[in-house]
Formats: C-alpha cells, structure tokens, sequence
C-alpha cells in the first residue's frame, strides 16, 4: 500500500479513488417520471373541475352556485351532475398528489442510496388513482348519456 504525505504532514490513503457506486438509474427514473406524470394528472382533474364549476357559473348563473352550497336545496340533475363528478374528480386529484409525494420521497430514498425504492407502493397507487380517474370519466359519460336520452 502506497501512502502520500502531505505537506501538513498528515498521512492520505487512496487519494486518487473515485467512488462509483451509483444509484439506480432505472428506479430514479421510473420514480421520477411516475411523481411528474402524477403531478400532471392531478393538475389536470383540479382544472377539470374548477373549469366545469366557471362553465356552470357562466350558464346558470350565481344562484346555481349558492344551490351547490346549500344542503337543503332542491337540486337540479345539472347540480347533481356538478356534485358527483366534480367530488370523484377531486378524490382522484387527492390520489395522484399522494403518488406524487410518495414517489418524490422514494426518490429521494434512491438517490441517497438508503435503500431501494419501494416501486410495488408507488404503482399501487399510481393504479388506484388512475383506476379512481377511470370512474370519475365512466360516471360524466354515464351521466351524459342519463340526460340526453
């Protein structure tokens, strides 16, 4: 073993070592692009929602929007409709922001090389959110069609 002494007269071992122990390029890259594609899902049903409330807003006016407030009013199928899927919407948003999060902290976990990324949790929940989704757009277009036939 070869060893350097250095002009302060301390002892270096291996100075010319580089360490390259990487971590998992694949899980850092599964991971990440799970949390951004979570994030865009999310984003996406929270526009959905705040356009589908602007667009209820601008046809039936502000008393529609006091009746959705109101747990006593008598509501029409249109506020039903506004109701069910806009919550279903919402509920999905909450899903696809909880991958996101937990992707980003498995991430984290990855990069840092503490352990291996726990992929199995983050595609679970990516499945119940986009499973969450899938009955959100199931019930608009069922709810569509109740009313138009």
């Amino acid at each position: 073993m070869l060893l350097d002494i250095s002009i302060s007269g301390e002892i270096m071992e291996k100075e010319w070592q580089i360490d390259l122990s990487l971590p998992d390029i694949g899980a850092l890259l599964t991971l990440l692009s799970t949390a951004v594609s979570s994030a865009l899902m999310g984003v996406g049903s929270v526009l959905y929602v705040v356009m589908m409330m602007t667009t209820a807003y601008e046809v039936k006016g502000k008393d529609f929007l006091i009746s959705l407030m109101n747990p006593e009013a008598n509501l029409t199928f249109e506020a039903d409709f506004v109701l069910v899927v806009g919550t279903l919407l919402i509920i999905s948003a909450i899903f696809f922001f909880i991958t996101m999060i937990t992707s980003i902290f498995e991430l984290n976990a990855v990069s840092k090389k503490d352990r291996n990324g726990r992929i199995n949790i983050v595609f679970t929940l990516f499945g119940i959110s986009m499973i969450s989704l899938i009955s959100a757009l199931l019930a608009t277009v069922l709810l569509r069609y109740y009313y138009y036939y």
